[in-house]
């Protein structure tokens, strides 16, 4: 967990790192430029260092709370709980002996989107697929040999992802292997008791101090040959909400204790600055995340919400694993980072005849020691056309051998001077270090060996012998054949047409979803334990707008168990001076969540595009004047919900209110820069109670494919504008408002384009701060929104607008054209001259970053410059 989810929120970060790129035919004199193999192995050696000094402290001492009388008694609802979980504890650390071997495909995805708002659209940062062919035999080890890699990073130009296809091959089964799955090496291998270094395992010796057990449904399965397998569910909760800990649902074999399939989640969130600062307590280690990084870069954090494992019966006798899933967001600021870790297995044999060779020994192959290395995965993103990336492209024979030369060259040169550090090292007294040197210098060694092996068996085989690997702390050993052309790995057919393709043919959905209908529950929640108010301020938390000037808010949070959270959160603007508070009380399962707020806020009356009050508008707002935010003052109370997905996929977001509104007064009338502010809204003094909903849905995840986006939106309400304290007398006055938006992108050749259109309407008599706004850099680009001009308010809206640019994602040019209209929903079949503007820009990251040079049209026909998130193309 700590390797793996770390290394999600800072992908993004290592996609526009370049790191040091080797020419594709470096002078032999000149070795200080480091080959691209020789920083991989660089890393590798760093990790395999990181991995042995916390192997070290894991196994110095195994952390866990004494299972007391009191505890031992709490954790079972019944006798059938308690039973179950004894045979699951011995079943996952039994080996069957009648397993002697298999022989296995295995296919590995892992996903990674980006985005900014929750409801909102979600891009593809980057996805890594591999197919390996991997075989076991009791006695000879496992052989692990990938036939098909590849990786793209859509938003990144050029971007070069290199990822050993050996190190993302899974492992269906070894003696020793957890049966449990986790997206990291935490669960790799089964430990008899619990540890509170690592995830805690609810099945291990000790687990009863941190988890409750009761039983929950049965099901039997009948085989070909006549035979019943019962199958009982035992639901597992975890007694505090913690993050090391799991909620979940766990199907076992009744008679052996097999587990069958299982779906959970983490218990809670993980905060990575607070789990940062607990463990340098823990550890004694005083170098602390600064503070004003921590403020720059918040919230900071990362949840599993999903995790699905499905075991297939072989031979009427062995459960081995047929399909995982995990599915999880990491968040850091502003920018949200969906991920997903899929893997499936095939077997083309269980208990086969063929025969499987046993791992040689390195004394066997004339090897030394060092050329078994501690495998890990490693990721490394070349960005741009640069030296590295155009030699990768030239995969021809010559190439390839220049390649290697260089190579060879570098790993000889780094192994001199590691050796001659390691006699400075013993000189010194420090023989620690002059061990550790030593090692590295073998292993670079062994490395340069590598390649004359590889060139020798290549002369004779299409694949060859890449060495030994390790996994698990050196639990696992395994032998490892390579291609001799690795460009065939990304052309393979044993991987989908397309790699953007959703895979529902390789991983299935049906099964899946029934699992993880489990999680819904809201009654599968970690126990009452309230947790210790973490207080917070950040940017995300200032805003700076013409109504309040300045705002600045504080954050107080707490976990309470059973799913709850509380939030509490006060700001005050000083401009204004009139204080914000919300109060939120919170109940998630996962995939949903319910909440109740009491507040006292600033509302935003043209909130159906962008988001006026966050940090990025409020950079426009102070430097060049352009808050185009229409606001009134809201007090009162609501209930809503989010679902991550509903309507075959698509995330829903509702919410019911009852609220006070009134009018906000414009406080400054200029910039720091000068530019003048426009007006507010003149917003009525009403109390409102209604409902509201909001979905999206995007199809497609190719640039350069077709893509379709569509977002809705509808609100009904009860309006009473005569001021009195309760708004039974107004209740005839409702209205009922929808908006649909919708954007089609497709890539031709050089150049992709994008046409929007969306339209809105009001049915009854809205208040002014439910209108529609027309105008300004999300509607029409080239206008300045007003607050009650014609053309730009109404109870009807409508717009258009088209894109063309450059077939790239990393940096498009764009140029555009805008249309739009909003008034009275009488005039839409003659609204006269719709506003209207054109322009050029840049988009960076497929949209995620967009600078616009705009002009309008009509009516107002003048310049401006906008830098924004979250663009539609």
């Amino acid at each position: 967990m700590r390797r793996i989810l770390p290394l999600v929120l800072l992908l993004p970060g290592l996609a526009v790192a370049q790191p040091p790129a080797a020419p594709a035919n470096p002078p032999a004199a000149s070795p200080s430029r480091p080959d691209r193999q020789v920083v991989r192995d660089s890393l590798r050696e760093l990790m395999r260092d990181s991995m042995q000094a916390r192997r070290e402290r894991r196994q110095r001492e195994v952390i866990r709370q004494t299972v007391t009388p009191e505890m031992e008694r709490t954790a079972f609802a019944d006798a059938t709980a308690r039973t179950l979980l004894e045979r699951a504890r011995v079943a996952r650390l039994t080996q069957d002996s009648a397993l002697r071997a298999y022989d296995a495909k295995t296919y590995q995805r892992l996903s990674l989107g980006v985005g900014i708002r929750r409801i909102g659209r979600e891009r593809l940062f980057m996805r890594t697929e591999s197919a390996s062919r991997v075989r076991w035999s009791r006695g000879n080890g496992i052989w692990v040999e990938p036939l098909a890699s590849r990786s793209v990073m859509p938003a990144i130009k050029d971007a070069d992802i290199d990822i050993d296809p050996e190190d993302m091959a899974p492992i269906p089964y070894f003696p020793g292997r957890e049966t449990l799955w986790f997206p990291s090496g935490d669960m790799g291998v089964a430990r008899a008791e619990v540890n509170e270094r690592d995830m805690l395992h609810p099945l291990a010796t000790g687990a009863e101090a941190y988890y409750r057990y009761a039983t929950g449904d049965s099901v039997s399965i009948r085989l070909p040959d006549g035979r019943r397998i019962a199958l009982r569910e035992l639901r597992i909760t975890a007694r505090r909400p913690e993050w090391r800990a799991f909620n979940g649902s766990f199907w076992f074999d009744t008679e052996r204790g097999s587990l069958v399939r299982a779906a959970y989640r983490m218990a809670a969130e993980m905060d990575i600055w607070k789990v940062a600062d607990e463990e340098n307590k823990r550890d004694g280690d005083d170098d602390e995340v600064p503070a004003l990084v921590k403020g720059l870069i918040t919230p900071m954090r990362a949840n599993i919400t999903a995790i699905t494992v499905e075991y297939g019966l072989y031979e009427g006798r062995f459960w081995l694993p047929k399909l995982n899933v995990a599915e999880g967001e990491g968040q850091a600021g502003f920018v949200r980072m969906p991920v997903k870790f899929e893997e499936t297995y095939k077997y083309d044999a269980v208990n086969g005849d063929r025969p499987i060779p046993r791992i040689p020994t390195p004394e066997e192959l004339g090897l030394m020691a060092g050329d078994s290395s501690s495998s890990g995965m490693n990721v490394m993103v070349n960005v741009g056309d640069n030296d590295y990336t155009r030699a990768r492209r030239d995969t021809s024979a010559a190439a390839r051998r220049q390649r290697e030369d260089s190579a060879a060259r570098r790993y000889a040169f780094r192994a001199d001077s590691l050796r001659e550090e390691a006699a400075k090292a013993t000189a010194a007294g420090d023989t620690t270090r002059a061990r550790q040197l030593l090692r590295r210098a073998g292993r670079s060694e062994a490395a340069g060996r590598q390649i004359t092996r590889r060139r020798e068996e290549c002369e004779k085989d299409s694949t060859y012998f890449a060495g030994t690997r390790t996994r698990h702390d050196g639990a696992v050993r395994m032998a490892v054949r390579l291609p001799c052309d690795p460009t065939k790995l990304a052309t393979s057919t044993e991987l989908p047409g397309s790699i953007y393709e959703p895979g529902e043919a390789i991983f299935g959905a049906t099964e899946r979803d029934a699992l993880l209908a489990a999680l819904d529950d809201f009654g599968l929640q970690a126990g009452w334990s309230p947790q210790r108010p973490t207080l917070r301020s950040g940017v995300d938390l200032i805003r700076y707008n013409r109504v309040e000037g300045l705002s600045v808010g504080a954050e107080a949070k707490s976990v309470l168990g059973m799913g709850y959270t509380a939030t509490a959160q006060a700001r005050l603007g000083i401009s204004d001076l009139v204080p914000n508070a919300e109060l939120t009380l919170e109940r998630s399962s996962g995939a949903k969540a319910l909440r109740g707020t009491i507040f006292h806020r600033l509302g935003v009356a043209n909130d159906d595009w962008g988001s006026p009050l966050s940090f990025g508008a409020s950079l426009a707002g102070l430097l060049y004047g352009r808050d185009e935010g229409f606001y009134y003052r809201t007090f009162g109370a609501e209930l809503g919900g989010t679902r991550a997905q509903l309507l075959g996929g698509s995330p829903v977001s509702w919410r019911l209110f009852a609220e006070r509104q009134r009018g906000a007064a414009r406080e400054l009338k200029q910039s720091i820069t000068g530019a003048d502010y426009i007006e507010n809204i003149a917003a009525a003094q009403a109390n409102v109670v209604g409902a509201g909903a909001e979905s999206n849905r995007t199809w497609g995840s190719d640039p350069s494919g077709w893509r379709f986006f569509v977002r809705g939106r509808s609100e009904a309400a009860w309006v009473d504008r005569s001021g009195a304290d309760s708004v039974v007398d107004g209740l005839a006055a409702g209205y009922g408002r929808a908006l649909l938006d919708a954007t089609l992108s497709r890539g031709f050749g050089r150049f992709a384009g994008a046409l929007t259109g969306a339209a809105g309407g009001i049915v009854g008599d809205a208040t002014p701060q439910r209108l529609f706004y027309a105008g300004g850099y999300q509607t029409v680009r080239g206008q300045f929104a007003r607050p009650d001009s014609a053309g730009y308010v109404g109870n009807a809206f409508w717009m258009a607008r088209s894109e063309l640019g450059f077939n790239t994602t990393s940096a498009r040019p764009v140029v555009f054209f805008d249309l739009g209209w909003a008034g009275d929903r009488r005039d839409v079949g003659h609204p006269g001259r719709p506003l209207s503007g054109y322009g050029a820009g840049i988009s960076f990251m497929d949209g995620l970053i967009r600078a616009d040079l705009s002009r309008g049209l009509w009516p107002q026909k003048r310049m401006r410059f906008d830098l924004a998130v979250e663009a539609r193309f």
